[in-house]
């Protein structure tokens, strides 16, 4: 399902229209098919207004924005309100914040990039984390769908031989790792720095909500350590301790760690492109190095 750009702006200009009027939406970045982002100014000042493709994920992502701001309304780690949802229109409005996103402020170097968005993540996953044993079942039947998928060429996986040997050294260590201490917790599924916008007071804001499902959190904190080591000037080695100094301890064991690690590497190496770009190239660069490693960074 797609939607073009022109379309989707009618669509924000009919729903603005309905809740309170402002100033003709203008796109706010490049927008792809699934979703369209424009800026406004409403009656109470400067807007945002998303526009989707689907209906259905239209109304999740605006459900599951409205419970994360009620949640995180106050202190340095916050999430916009929605002023508006549109159903008719696909159309979700949020207070535009007056800042900088997280990956920008990493490309120039900034300072307490890592600790801003450990500290963000921590106060989400605090929502609904809560300890418990772990289960490999989940990734051990995972790897076995993406071994298979990559030797009869289901899916071009770069060096799929490669691949999937190392794929079933992780599956090797499942056993030895289920039941041991770990946490679930609902995760974001898409945390990036640049889903993170850094104000001009300190407060961070997080962004792109939808997922509601219980999972991994250390996923949340992969992601988050594989652009702190790709974007910035240096290796983000200490980015990537600053990172878990600040979302701190859920008392999961070093093992279970080492074997998330492992399997969220796979996952970068399973979604690298056969002529991936020089950005993707460097995120599986980092994911084979962290394969190799003996502990956990996460």
């Amino acid at each position: 399902m797609s939607l073009t750009a022109e379309a989707a702006r009618a669509l924000a200009m009919e729903a603005q229209a309905r809740h309170g009027g402002g100033s003709e939406p203008r796109a706010a970045r490049p927008g792809g098919g699934e979703a369209h982002l424009f800026e406004s100014d409403g009656p109470k000042g400067p807007i945002l207004i998303k526009v989707w493709a689907d209906s259905d994920r239209a109304a999740r992502q605006a459900r599951r924005q409205t419970q994360v701001a009620q949640a995180l309304k106050t202190g340095a780690s916050r999430a916009p309100e929605v002023l508006f949802f549109d159903a008719s229109c696909r159309a979700m409005a949020m207070p535009k914040i007056d800042g900088t996103d997280l990956a920008t402020v990493c490309r120039a170097g900034g300072a307490e990039v890592a600790t801003s968005a450990g500290r963000w993540l921590r106060a989400y996953h605090g929502l609904t984390q809560h300890p418990c044993p772990f289960d490999a079942t989940g990734q051990v039947n995972w790897l076995s769908r993406l071994i298979a998928a990559a030797l009869d060429g289901q899916r071009a996986i770069p060096d799929p031989d490669g691949f999937a040997k190392t794929a079933r050294d992780v599956q090797a260590i499942a056993a030895g790792v289920t039941g041991r201490p770990s946490a679930r917790a609902v995760t974001h599924r898409d945390m990036t720095l640049s889903n993170l916008m850094l104000d001009v007071d300190g407060t961070v804001w997080g962004l792109d909500f939808e997922n509601t499902r219980e999972d991994e959190p250390l996923r949340d904190v992969f992601t988050l350590a594989l652009d702190l080591m790709t974007l910035g000037a240096s290796d983000g080695q200490q980015a990537v301790t600053d990172l878990r100094h600040a979302y701190g301890t859920d008392q999961t064991d070093p093992a279970v760690r080492l074997f998330l690690q492992r399997c969220f590497c796979l996952w970068v190496w399973a979604n690298t492109p056969q002529v991936p770009s020089a950005r993707q190239l460097r995120r599986l660069e980092v994911a084979e190095d962290l394969l190799n490693r003996d502990a956990p960074v996460i």
